[in-house]
C-alpha cells in the first residue's frame, strides 16, 4: 500500500500476457511483453553517432567523439538472450503469488509483515514454502560485460508503476551494488538509498537513524519489497559484501533466502566466481531448489563471435588513416584483451587518441600492434595478471585475481592531449647567418635533413660546416656533403652484383672470408667487436660532430 502522489509516476497500461498464469494480475500485466529473441537483439544493439566529416575536425575535439563508444557501443551475444529469457521469468514469477486483486493479498502482507517484525526469520528458511519467486547467480570476470548486460536488459522494464486503483506504487526491480568491503548492515543502507533515489523517499534517514540493530534494517528492507511490490532485487559486485562483518555467510544466506522464500523477492547476485562459489551452493541448499541456476559469464571465444565483435568496433574509428582490419589484428587484438569486451573497446579508444596525438601526418594516423601494446602498458597494465591467468587458463590464479578493478578511461582519454605538457612541441631548427640568403639555406638543408630521420644535433654541425667552407654552397651540395659524411664513404661503395644464394659457412672457416665480411673481422678480434667495428671504419665518430 502506499499514500504517494501517484500522478507523477507512470500510471500502470494493462496488457494481455498471453498465459493463463499470467493473466488477470495487474503486476504483471504492467509489465512490457515478452521479449522474442529478434526484439532482444533490436533492443540492446548500440552504436556511437558517426559521421565521416568529423574525422576532419581538430585532434582534442576528435578525441571527445571517440569517447562515445564507451558510453554507446553493445553488440549483443547468445548469453544475453539466455539472461533476458531469466530475468523475464525471474520477475514475473515473483508476482505469481502476489495479486491485488484477490482478497487473500492485503492479508498476505499482513501476515508476512508480522512474520518479519515479531518472528526469527531463520525459522523460515528450511521450510518447504510454496513461493513462487526464485535466485540465479552471475559469475564472470571483470570486464566481461555482466554489470552492462543486466542493466541495459532491466532497463527495458518501467522502473516505477503507479496502480491507481490498487493504491501500490510497483517498482519491477531494483539494483543495488555492495558497498566495498561492507557488511549486511551497509548493503542495507545502500537498499534504502537506492530506493530513496527511485521513489524520491526518505527511508535512508528513517531507518538508519540511532544506529538500528541489524535484525531491525533487514525487516524493514523486507517491508518495503512488500509495500512497493518489488519484483527483483539484484545485488551487483557481491564479491565486496564481507561475510565475517556481517556475521558470517549464514546471516547474508538466510536474509536472501528471507527475501525469496517469505516476501517471494526474487534476486539475482552478479559477482567474481571466487565470492559466487562457495555462497552459491550453501544458497541452493537453504533455498531446497536449483533456482533458475546459474550464468558463467566468460571472456567472447576466439571464433567468429570475436570475429564479429571486432568488424563492428573497427568501424569507429576518427582517424585520417584507419587502415583495413585484417586476420592478423583481429588475432592481436585478442592476444592482447583475452576476449574482455571492456578491455577492447577502452585500449581501442585509447589508441585512436594516441595515434592522433603523435601523429606527424595524415598518414601516420593509423592503429598499430606496436601502438595498442604501448598504450596496453601505459594505461591497462593493472588487469594484466588476470589475463595472464586467463591466457594460461590456471583458474587457481585467476581467482586470485578477483579483486582486479578494470580502470575507467573516460578520464584518461578526454586527458589525452595532457602528454603534450611532457613533449616538446616541433619548432622550426632556424640557424642565423651572416647573410640573409645563407640562412634561408641552411635552415633549408636543415629542415630537408631532419625530414630524412637524422637528428637535429647531428645535421646542425654538419650544414654549419659546409656554409662556412664555402658562403656560395647550395641546398644540393649541403645534402650531399651531410649524406656523404654520414655514410661512411671512405669506404668506397662495392659495385652492385647479382644476387647469389648464400652459402652456409661454418664458424671454423670464418677466418678465411674477405676483409670487409663481419663474420671474419669476429673471428679475427683482439678485443671487442665495438673495438674491432671502430678499428675498421664501420662506426661513424659521431662525437666529432657534437657542438661543444
Amino acid at each position: 500500500m502506499s499514500s504517494f502522489d501517484g500522478p507523477k509516476f507512470k500510471e500502470a497500461v494493462y496488457i494481455d500476457s498471453e498465459l493463463e498464469e499470467y493473466a488477470d494480475n495487474p503486476l504483471i500485466s504492467a509489465l512490457p511483453p515478452i521479449m522474442s529473441p529478434i526484439e532482444v537483439v533490436q533492443q540492446l544493439s548500440r552504436r556511437p553517432t558517426f559521421k565521416k566529416e568529423e574525422i576532419e575536425l581538430g585532434g582534442h575535439i576528435r578525441v571527445h567523439a571517440i569517447s562515445r563508444l564507451t558510453r554507446s557501443f553493445f553488440v549483443p551475444q547468445t548469453v544475453h538472450l539466455l539472461l533476458e529469457q531469466k530475468l523475464s521469468q525471474l520477475i514475473r514469477k515473483s508476482y505469481l503469488g502476489r495479486n491485488p486483486k484477490h482478497a487473500a493479498f492485503k492479508q498476505k502482507l499482513n501476515e508476512v509483515k508480522n512474520i518479519i517484525t515479531n518472528q526469527d526469520l531463520t525459522t523460515y528458511v528450511h521450510d518447504v514454502v510454496d513461493s513462487t519467486a526464485s535466485s540465479m547467480a552471475i559469475s564472470g570476470i571483470s570486464g566481461a560485460g555482466k554489470s552492462t548486460a543486466t542493466n541495459n536488459l532491466l532497463n527495458t522494464y518501467d522502473r516505477v508503476l503507479y496502480h491507481p486503483e490498487y493504491h501500490i506504487l510497483q517498482v519491477p526491480w531494483i539494483k543495488v551494488d555492495c558497498p566495498y568491503d561492507g557488511s549486511l548492515a551497509e548493503f542495507c543502507e545502500s537498499f534504502f538509498i537506492a530506493l530513496d533515489k527511485r521513489l524520491n523517499t526518505n527511508y535512508r534517514k528513517k531507518y538508519t537513524s540511532g544506529k538500528p540493530r541489524i535484525g531491525q534494517m533487514i525487516a524493514n528492507v523486507a517491508n518495503l519489497c512488500l509495500i512497493h511490490a518489488i519484483g527483483l532485487v539484484v545485488i551487483d559486485e557481491f564479491q565486496h559484501m564481507n561475510l565475517a562483518k556481517s556475521g558470517g555467510e549464514k546471516k547474508m544466506i538466510n536474509f536472501l533466502v528471507t527475501l525469496v522464500n517469505v516476501v517471494e523477492v526474487s534476486i539475482v547476485l552478479i559477482g567474481t566466481p571466487t565470492a559466487l562459489k562457495l555462497f552459491a551452493s550453501e544458497f541452493r541448499q537453504a533455498r531446497r531448489a536449483s533456482g533458475e541456476g546459474s550464468i558463467v559469464w566468460d571472456r567472447l571465444p576466439l571464433d567468429e563471435n570475436w570475429d564479429d565483435f571486432v568488424k563492428e568496433l573497427w568501424q569507429y574509428q576518427w582517424l585520417k588513416s584507419p587502415g583495413k582490419l585484417d586476420e592478423v589484428m583481429i588475432n592481436e587484438l585478442y592476444e592482447i584483451s583475452q576476449g574482455v569486451p571492456d578491455i577492447l573497446v577502452k585500449l581501442f579508444c585509447l589508441a585512436q587518441a594516441r595515434a592522433i596525438l603523435l601523429a606527424n601526418s595524415p598518414e601516420d594516423e593509423c592503429l598499430s600492434v606496436e601502438l595498442l601494446r604501448d598504450v596496453f602498458e601505459e594505461e591497462l597494465s593493472i588487469v594484466k595478471p588476470m589475463l595472464d591467468a586467463l591466457n594460461s587458463k590456471d583458474r587457481t590464479v585467476l581467482e586470485q585475481c578477483s579483486d582486479i578493478v578494470i580502470p575507467k578511461i573516460e578520464g584518461a582519454l578526454l586527458n589525452t592531449f595532457d602528454h603534450l605538457k611532457a613533449v616538446p612541441l616541433n619548432k622550426k631548427a632556424n640557424v642565423e647567418l651572416g647573410e640573409a640568403s645563407q640562412s634561408d639555406v641552411a635552415n633549408s638543408a636543415i629542415q630537408t635533413l631532419m625530414a630524412m630521420g637524422i637528428n637535429e644535433d647531428i645535421v646542425r654541425p654538419l650544414v654549419l660546416e659546409s656554409v662556412n667552407n664555402n658562403p656560395e654552397v647550395t641546398l644540393i651540395q649541403i645534402i650531399h656533403h651531410a649524406t656523404s659524411s654520414l655514410s661512411g664513404l671512405n669506404h668506397p661503395p662495392a659495385n652492385k652484383a647479382k644476387k647469389v644464394p648464400q652459402k652456409y659457412v661454418s664458424k671454423k672457416a670464418w677466418g678465411s672470408l674477405d676483409d670487409h665480411d663481419l663474420r671474419k673481422l669476429y673471428a679475427s678480434k683482439s678485443g671487442t667487436m665495438y673495438e674491432q667495428l671502430c678499428d675498421e671504419g664501420f662506426i661513424f665518430p659521431v662525437q666529432n660532430l657534437m657542438v661543444s
